[in-house]
């Protein structure tokens, strides 16, 4: 029988089911942070960041997702029950969070004489107070989560550019923003790609790293930045808010598509942006798109974040899945799964997970979880059962490659044998693409096996036209919205 005794583990487990189902933003700030501490006649007493998280996760809507996770977790119906407890949420960040890291940049040259920022400063306020404003380098130094960094960030085909670019502005001389390489034209930096596939990874390595070269780099959401410039203009604050932006050496501003709408937020960032820029400070930008696809956002604010650099990833290939497991399991020391068995297993999590790095840290985690919890290696069949706990039942597995082909010629009203024909029309090729997409991020079919299925068609062929329909997603609604009816029509 499984051990349920160990309340840490089973809400590790709870934790791997919600990474699914929440919005990143509010997993990484609410329920994160949080620790299972014990059990209440049944009920998981789990500890959170402070008493205004628990307020939140005890929501009806975010509540009932949790204890459902929970339910499929432990068999059985039981209550979460939360309780502010900041030290064990504390405890549970990694060291690098905490004051060492803020030690490591208030040794950098200073651009003004300031006070020192009191400890437990809540980064959220923007205010001001000493004579001469906090130590804003000391205060952004915090911002950063030292356990992003490019030594765990793992490369493949569809990040590498996103991925060296971030090294190279990471590294680049803080008065002249060149890399020691001689690149330039890195700043700002845009990176873009849908959610989860590791664009606020590589935003806080940059941070780590500048850090660590003695800059001053904040790391901050496009609702954190929108937040603070509004309470800067409700408690007239504004100066202590420029002074916090234009005293950087590198922003990290994460979802930029979130401005749009935000006209005096938008107006605000335009003049930060030229601040730095023309101060040599460096920027780098994160979005779900492309800015070109950005609307409604201000022209002058777009043309600056398409002068530096656009660098999109893609969602990773089951080559870069089955390699980024591989790091998380031997991170654990093949905890969870027998020795013999790993291969297997992880290769299972990878096909069967092909969206994003973060479902597939969701299913490695509550995998490895629910194998601690059974004190015994899981086996292959154990696994997929646990990945279908995550998702519920899904056609994923028993569909094939002639269901995809059927149901993209009916959407295109194209027949399966043209498609798998050698005809060059528009429509044709794209109908083409979006079947050889639809095989690989699906159905999890090599792109050497979906080219043999496609009448012999070579792999770069297949990597080509996948890449080509999944960049299209987010900049063409017209194919966004096929790929997505197609993919409904699959499931139903």
């Amino acid at each position: 029988m499984p051990d349920f005794a160990n309340a840490a583990t089973v809400w590790r487990a709870v934790l791997g089911g919600l990474q699914m189902e929440m919005p990143r933003e509010h997993f990484d700030t609410f329920l994160e942070p949080c620790v299972g501490q014990g059990w209440d006649d049944g009920d998981l007493v789990v500890g959170a960041a402070s008493s205004f998280a628990v307020s939140w996760l005890e929501l009806p809507l975010h509540l009932a997702m949790a204890q459902g996770v929970l339910a499929r977790t432990l068999g059985r119906e039981a209550r979460v029950i939360y309780r502010a407890m900041p030290a064990a949420a504390a405890a549970h960040r990694p060291a690098a969070e905490t004051g060492a890291a803020v030690a490591a940049i208030t040794a950098a040259p200073e651009r003004g004489v300031r006070a020192p920022a009191p400890e437990g400063y809540d980064l959220g306020s923007g205010g001001g107070g000493a004579a001469g404003g906090y130590d804003w380098r000391a205060v952004n130094a915090a911002t950063c989560n030292g356990g992003y960094t490019f030594d765990n960030f793992v490369v493949g085909q569809s990040n590498q550019l996103a991925f060296h670019a971030a090294v190279a502005v990471a590294e680049s001389d803080a008065a002249t923003a060149v890399a020691p390489t001689g690149a330039v034209g890195y700043n700002p930096l845009l990176i873009h790609a849908g959610p989860g596939l590791g664009k606020t990874h590589l935003l806080h390595a940059i941070g780590n790293r500048a850090r660590e070269r003695g800059r001053a780099a904040l790391y901050v959401t496009s609702e954190q930045f929108t937040n603070e410039f509004v309470s800067s203009i409700n408690g007239r604050t504004m100066r202590q808010f420029r002074e916090r932006y234009r005293n950087l050496d590198v922003l990290l501003l994460d979802d930029v598509q979130f401005l749009v709408g935000k006209e005096q937020t938008q107006e605000s960032l335009f003049h930060t942006f030229n601040d730095l820029h023309q101060a040599g400070a460096q920027i780098v930008l994160t979005s779900d798109r492309a800015p070109q696809s950005i609307h409604p956002l201000e022209d002058r604010l777009r043309s600056r974040f398409q002068c530096g650099l656009l660098a999109d990833i893609q969602p990773p290939a089951l080559e870069t899945r089955i390699a980024i497991l591989h790091a998380w399991a031997a991170a654990r020391n093949g905890v969870g799964v027998g020795k013999a068995g790993l291969d297997e297993i992880l290769e299972l999590i990878a096909q069967r997970v092909s969206g994003n790095v973060r479902a597939l840290q969701g299913a490695f985690n509550r995998v490895m979880a629910m194998a601690q919890l059974m004190n015994m290696p899981l086996t292959a069949e154990q696994v997929a059962q646990q990945l279908d706990a995550i998702a519920g039942p899904e056609r994923r597995r028993s569909l094939t490659a002639e269901q995809v082909l059927e149901q993209v010629a009916a959407h295109y009203g194209i027949s399966g044998e043209r498609i798998l024909g050698r005809g060059r029309t528009a429509e044709m090729a794209e109908a083409r693409q979006v079947v050889m997409y639809l095989l690989t991020a699906e159905l999890g079919i090599t792109p050497t096996n979906a080219g043999r299925f496609l009448n012999g068609r070579n792999h770069s062929t297949v990597i080509h036209g996948s890449g080509r329909i999944r960049g299209a997603i987010a900049s063409d609604d017209r194919i966004g919205r096929a790929v997505n009816s197609i993919r409904d029509a699959l499931y139903d």
